[in-house]
């Protein structure tokens, strides 16, 4: 590993970006305790994991309606150097809203790096429908037959909704109390997100990024070792 790249001081960094994110967004319940909702980075071997709660346990974040705890808010990060081990790396997270009534998931927006068998970056809808269950029993006999383990591609790594995307939801469709001004930080974090993302998609295409600014005036000048090759796995991810 790079000894320029610090694993901890990024994980931390990042995870207050989040801790100010959802600060500024989701207003706290009066009657819980304020470290309920308060992030820790929790040492896992290689890993760093970003959530509300202790080591042993997770926590989660309480939504509320008019004042009252209605739904609850799980989410967690998966953090590690890159390949390069020059910058932070999510290599999984969850972002889960679930009922406070019957204490199930809603729903799920799920990313695994790693992942094989399904998208990377998916949603799971826990909103069960028979006829959604017959078609999976007669199309695909070794499914399960449930909607909730239907996976819903969303753009892969580099294109996946980030948490900005997943709070504005649910306050707009769900109309969960919110803080003054949160339309503001929302804004601003997806920008952030979106912009490192752009310099990802970069590092993944170089010669694509080097012929779109060349067609836009810029002048780009390869490498002296040469043009560096496209990241074809992370081009061909679902």
């Amino acid at each position: 590993m790079s000894v320029s790249f610090d694993l901890d001081h990024a994980t931390t960094d990042f995870a207050q970006q989040i801790q100010d994110l959802l600060d500024s967004v989701l207003p706290p319940f009066r009657e819980a305790d304020p470290e309920e909702r308060r992030l820790k980075v929790i040492r896992k071997r290689e890993w760093r994991v970003i959530r509300p709660g202790s080591a042993e346990k997770s926590q989660s974040i309480r939504l509320l309606h008019d004042g009252a705890h209605v739904a609850d808010l799980n989410l967690y990060y998966w953090c590690a150097p890159d390949h390069a081990d020059s910058h932070l790396a999510v290599r999984k997270s969850s972002f889960e809203v679930r009922s406070l009534q019957e204490g199930t998931p809603l729903l799920r927006l799920d990313y695994l790096h790693d992942a094989r068998s399904v998208p990377a970056a998916h949603w799971n809808v826990h909103a069960e429908r028979g006829a959604a269950s017959v078609l999976l029993a007669r199309c695909n006999p070794k499914h399960k037959g449930l909607l909730s383990q239907v996976h819903i591609p969303v753009g892969g790594t580099r294109y996946r909704p980030c948490l900005e995307d997943f709070l504005e939801m649910l306050l707009r469709e769900f109309n969960f109390d919110a803080c003054p001004g949160w339309e503001a930080a929302v804004r601003s974090g997806r920008r952030r997100w979106r912009l490192l993302q752009t310099r990802a998609v970069v590092r993944d295409s170089p010669d694509t990024a080097a012929a779109v600014l060349g067609s836009l005036g810029y002048t780009v000048v390869p490498p002296p070792e040469g043009p560096r090759a496209p990241n074809e796995a992370a081009l061909y991810e679902r």
